[in-house]
């Protein structure tokens, strides 16, 4: 019986046995080293489960700061692109006016010129 006693009834299985010693079997050993190596997948998995949540947060917390910064960009590429328009048109202004103003010099220069050109010759001439 393995060291153990105990009253056995019938057909020889053991009813009762004494209290085994302290020391446990080769079996209880392994299966405790088993449960100990289990415990510490389980705890290293909940880690690293912690640590993969941590990092997808982080992963939605900078994609959602990309967001943002996506569209302060578009919204800041927009108002350029508008101020670029309003900046093109003011110099197409500005050149129409200098054409408009050089015209006009132009024709007060020619008017001047006649003006005095026969006024010169009347002088010479006399």
């Amino acid at each position: 019986m393995s060291g153990r006693s105990g009253y056995t009834g019938e057909g020889g299985d053991s009813i009762m046995s004494w209290p085994r010693s302290t020391s446990p079997t080769s079996s209880e050993v392994q299966l405790a080293r088993q449960r100990m190596d289990l415990e510490e997948k389980v705890a290293n998995l909940g880690d690293e489960l912690a640590h993969k949540n941590l990092m997808i947060f982080e992963l939605k917390r900078t994609v959602e700061e990309e967001k943002k910064n996506s569209e302060l960009i578009r919204k800041e590429k927009l108002r350029v692109e508008t101020n670029l328009a309003v900046f093109d048109q003011v110099v197409e202004n500005l050149e129409h006016e200098l054409q408009v103003m050089g015209e006009e010099k132009s024709r007060f220069i020619w008017a001047v010129l006649l003006g005095v050109i026969p006024v010169l010759a009347v002088m010479w001439l006399w």
